[in-house]
C-alpha cells in the first residue's frame, strides 16, 4: 500500500511538472493561447431583406433562426488617436447577459506567419494581456492583445452608456499600458452602437459561431472558430471554406469589421 501511494505521488509530481515545464516552454517561445479562424459569407446571398440570414442558410450551416443579439460600441477622441495606433476599447451587451462586457485591444500585424516575433514585440511595448490570439483570416493573420472586464450597469435591456460614462467605466477597469491613454482622453468620441445577431453552427463537427453585422447599409457575414493550434486553424478554415464553396456564397475578401465600424460612424 505504501509503495502503491509513493507510486501515485510520483505520477503526480510527474504531471505537475511536467505541465509547468510545458507552459514554461510556451511563455519562452512566445506562442499564442488561441487561433481564431475567420471565413466571409457573401452577405447579398445570405441575407434577406429583413437584414436576417436566410433559414436554408443557417440550416446548411448546421444552425437555425435562434440567435442572440448584441449591441457594440467603441471609444476614442474625436481625432480617433488610439484607433489609429491600432488601440481600441470595446464596451458590449448581449441581450443574455446582465453585464457589460469591457475589453480593451492592441493588434500587431503577422508577418510571414511570424506569430513568436509579434507577441515578443507586444510584450516589450507592455501590452500583457489576458490572451494572446490569432486572428486567421484567408489573407492574413492579425495578433490581438486582449483584456477583458465586465461590469452591471443597472441599464435596460441593450441600452448602452453615454460617451463620459463609458470612459469613466472603462478607466476604472484599466491597467497599463490601457489606462495611461484613457487618462488623456478629455473628449471622448462614441463610435457606434453597432448591433449585430450570432447564431450557433456546426460545420464538419465543428462547432462555428456565424454572425451577421449591420454596419449602416450593410452587412457583414462572418463564420468563425476558436481552436489552440496552427494547424487545427487552418483544417477548420478548409472545412469552412469548403462548404461556403458548396453552397455558392463564399466571400474570399476578409471583411474587417472594426475598420467598417470606425469608417462608417
Amino acid at each position: 500500500m505504501k509503495h502503491s501511494l509513493i507510486k501515485v505521488g510520483m505520477i503526480t509530481t510527474s504531471i505537475l511538472l511536467s505541465c509547468g515545464i510545458t507552459k514554461n516552454v510556451q511563455a519562452a517561445t512566445n506562442q499564442p493561447d488561441q487561433y481564431e479562424v475567420k471565413v466571409y459569407a457573401d452577405s447579398h446571398k445570405v441575407v434577406k431583406d429583413n437584414r436576417h440570414i436566410k433559414h436554408s442558410v443557417l440550416e446548411a450551416l448546421g444552425s437555425s433562426d435562434e440567435d442572440e443579439d448584441f449591441n457594440v460600441q467603441y471609444l476614442d477622441d474625436s481625432n480617433r488617436t488610439n484607433y489609429q495606433n491600432n488601440v481600441t476599447y470595446r464596451l458590449r451587451k448581449s441581450e443574455d447577459d446582465n453585464d457589460h462586457e469591457l475589453q480593451y485591444k492592441k493588434r500587431y500585424p503577422i508577418s510571414n506567419h511570424d506569430v513568436s516575433r509579434a507577441i515578443q514585440q507586444a510584450k516589450s511595448e507592455g501590452y500583457n494581456g489576458d490572451e494572446y490570439e490569432v486572428e486567421f483570416g484567408e489573407n492574413k493573420e492579425t495578433l490581438s492583445v486582449t483584456k477583458e472586464a465586465k461590469e452591471n450597469l443597472n441599464l435596460e435591456k441593450d441600452t448602452m452608456p453615454n460617451a463620459q460614462d463609458s470612459l469613466k467605466i472603462l478607466k476604472a477597469h484599466a491597467e497599463k499600458p490601457y489606462s495611461e491613454t484613457l487618462n488623456k482622453m478629455n473628449q471622448p468620441s462614441l463610435i457606434g452602437p453597432v448591433h449585430f445577431e450570432r447564431h450557433k453552427g456546426n460545420i464538419d463537427g465543428n462547432k462555428v459561431k456565424i454572425e451577421n453585422w449591420d454596419i449602416k447599409n450593410q452587412n457583414i457575414v462572418e463564420i468563425s472558430a476558436k481552436v489552440n493550434n496552427e494547424e487545427d486553424a487552418k483544417r477548420v478554415q478548409s472545412a469552412i471554406v469548403k462548404k461556403l464553396d458548396q453552397l455558392g456564397i463564399h466571400e474570399k475578401k476578409d471583411q474587417l469589421k472594426t475598420n467598417l465600424i470606425f469608417d462608417n460612424y
